[in-house]
């Protein structure tokens, strides 16, 4: 269910983890101004029952006015590299439903699915054409959408994480450059690599980061680590089979689970490491809450990206 690119900005919303976070994002600006963010807000549950409540809370806090979007939380879809069908556009789906059930026991219809190319062929018009597939049950999306409609709110659109991610790093491109964008949340670390606003590679490591910020030094140490090898060694996978787009700066968000991340892949590797600044992508004047809390900003940088879709944004 989409809608016009013409739209002058979007309510994004996101529940995954404890709570709820909304944005409002003005994307119809001036050429060469920021998206303006318009409202951010946060809600906590208690229980899964209370979504409703919380969800009509929360909706209270934002722009209501602005399409709205849904991010789906990390554990209601997959996201699979695939090889591209030889077959007209319209045929896409079809196809890519009959590949996917021919790789599981599940039935092809019990998932929704959606796809973007990963554009190679410019640059590499030899190598066999790829593109992400992302899949959903379909029986808890309409369970969602069903819940959310009883609660007074109705996306428009459902996106997902990574492309939120993509959205952000492909703003802080600067012009022919590749990027890495490391991000964390309560239950891992993600990194998306973007060349042109299109995304390239992800990956999340499976890492619970709650604690991480209570524990001992080198625990911290030896998770960082992890997250560094696993870095530079998507780093070198780019390098060797997209030599069009080598990385050559890595973005660190801020997070609240990972104190001190940023500073500890600087010393590991040989290209830039930037922490996030997020008043180069948006313009947060108009919320200072958001401008003032770092942890508010880890908390909303998904629903922040996702809402960029309709966005034209230079760093």
């Amino acid at each position: 269910m989409e809608i016009g690119i013409n739209t002058k900005g979007w309510t994004s919303v996101d529940s995954d983890g404890a709570s709820l976070c909304a944005v409002s994002l003005k994307t119809d600006v001036r050429t060469g101004d920021r998206p303006q963010v318009l409202a951010a807000a946060e809600e906590t549950r208690q229980e899964s029952e209370a979504e409703g409540a919380a969800l009509r809370a929360l909706m209270g806090r934002v722009d209501r006015s602005l399409p709205v979007l849904m991010t789906l939380p990390r554990t209601q879809y997959k996201l699979r590299v695939m090889p591209e069908p030889a077959v007209p556009q319209r045929e896409m789906l079809s196809s890519l439903r009959w590949s996917l059930g021919m790789e599981s026991d599940a039935v092809p219809e019990d998932f929704n699915i959606a796809w973007m190319r990963i554009p190679t062929e410019e640059q590499l018009p030899s190598r066999p054409k790829q593109l992400y597939a992302v899949t959903t049950p379909t029986t808890w999306l309409t369970s969602q959408l069903a819940s959310w409609r009883q609660a007074g709110v109705k996306p428009k659109v459902v996106d997902i994480r990574e492309t939120a991610l993509r959205n952000i790093a492909g703003a802080l491109e600067r012009p022919g450059e590749a990027l890495a964008l490391v991000s964390a949340d309560a239950d891992g670390i993600g990194m998306v690599f973007t060349h042109q606003g299109s995304l390239y590679l992800d990956r999340y490591i499976d890492q619970p980061m709650a604690a991480l910020g209570a524990a001992d030094a080198a625990n911290r140490v030896r998770v960082y680590e992890r997250i560094a090898v696993q870095l530079l060694r998507s780093i070198d996978v780019i390098g060797r089979n997209l030599p069009f787009m080598p990385i050559s700066r890595v973005v660190v968000a801020t997070a609240p689970e990972a104190p001190g991340l940023h500073e500890f892949l600087a010393t590991q590797l040989a290209i830039p490491v930037e922490a996030l600044d997020l008043n180069q992508v948006f313009d947060l004047t108009r919320v200072p809450a958001l401008a003032q809390s770092l942890a508010l900003q880890a908390r909303c940088l998904v629903p922040l990206g996702a809402a960029l879709r309709s966005a034209k944004v230079a760093a």
